[in-house]
């Protein structure tokens, strides 16, 4: 059966209208102004130690609690639980490194929609994206014993031709749910390599022992975020139990997300968030249309192009 398209553009174009009138009440800074919103949200939170390392080693970590309460961690684990009890979660297979995968969480749980907007993980993904980033996935990990490495990848790796710009096109936000160490089959990351600009060559994909690999021990509670381009991936997962993390990708304003979330999206969602949740769910994007042609009010929005920190 073919999709009636036209219902498909009119329950978009609803939520284009919703969208707008929440960004009627708080627009998205854009050039100067975004600058200066942002220099007021670092100094807010305290996170210039954060800026440097996110340009230094390509990635930085917030510790439990800077992010938002602890709770909140427990919070996600249980919706997660849920889910996966419900849902398929082992499409990746057991060999990928992943673990259980579950995919496309967010519209199952608030929850994952206050870990999505917490102000201080925003904050860095609006200095490496910019204040237009999707959000491209919801996905939770779950890795039990017997979870193999993770080969050494960067995000951008099958996403965009190397070379790579120096300048983020794909950025992660970890929420580690239960303590990362080696044993527990922890992240491991290549520090600075963001800065060579290219995939991981052949021979380094499984050197997780390499002498400039740090594998990033962390306790339940921390926030990890990365750069496209930084050469991660994670150690075998030896101890008992599970390890859990809450995995949300971002990608820049013109790149297509791989979760198509304004399709799960409801009013709801968007009446008790921050405008900026419609930006992240892509209502507030450049959109398709039909033979009726673009929307007037959504040209109204107001520029798209300009400041890398939009």
């Amino acid at each position: 059966m073919a999709i009636d398209r036209y219902l498909l553009a009119k329950e978009l174009n609803a939520l284009r209208e919703l969208a707008l009138k929440k960004w009627a009440e708080d627009p998205l800074p854009v050039g100067r102004a975004a600058i200066e919103r942002l220099k007021t949200e670092i100094d807010a939170h305290d996170l210039q130690q954060n800026i440097t390392e996110l340009e230094t080693d390509g990635y930085t970590i917030l510790p439990p609690g800077k992010a938002a309460h602890i709770d909140l961690i427990e919070r996600i684990k249980q919706a997660m639980l849920r889910i996966m009890a419900t849902t398929r979660s082992d499409v990746m297979g057991a060999s990928s490194g992943l673990g259980s995968t579950l995919f496309h969480m967010l519209p199952e749980d608030p929850v994952f929609e206050e870990a999505l907007m917490a102000p201080a993980p925003l904050t860095l993904l609006s200095y490496i994206l910019g204040y237009r980033a999707k959000l491209s996935q919801c996905t939770g990990l779950i890795k039990n014993s017997d979870a193999p490495a993770l080969p050494l990848h960067a995000d951008h790796s099958g996403k965009f031709p190397a070379p790579w710009s120096r300048l983020s096109n794909y950025s992660v936000v970890t929420w580690v749910l239960t303590d990362y160490t080696r044993e527990n089959g922890a992240l491991c990351v290549w520090p600075g390599s963001h800065r060579f600009s290219r995939p991981v060559p052949p021979d380094l994909i499984m050197a997780h022992d390499h002498e400039e690999i740090r594998v990033v021990e962390v306790p339940a509670g921390s926030v990890i975020i990365w750069h496209g381009s930084l050469w991660h991936g994670a150690v075998p997962r030896t101890a008992e139990g599970q390890r859990m993390a809450l995995v949300l990708p971002h990608v820049r304003d013109p790149i297509q997300p791989q979760e198509i979330f304004w399709a799960s999206t409801t009013p709801e969602m968007i009446e008790r968030n921050q405008s900026r949740f419609c930006t992240l769910m892509g209502l507030t994007s450049a959109g398709p249309w039909m033979q009726d042609g673009p929307n007037p009010a959504r040209l109204a929005m107001g520029p798209t192009t300009g400041s890398q920190f939009e």
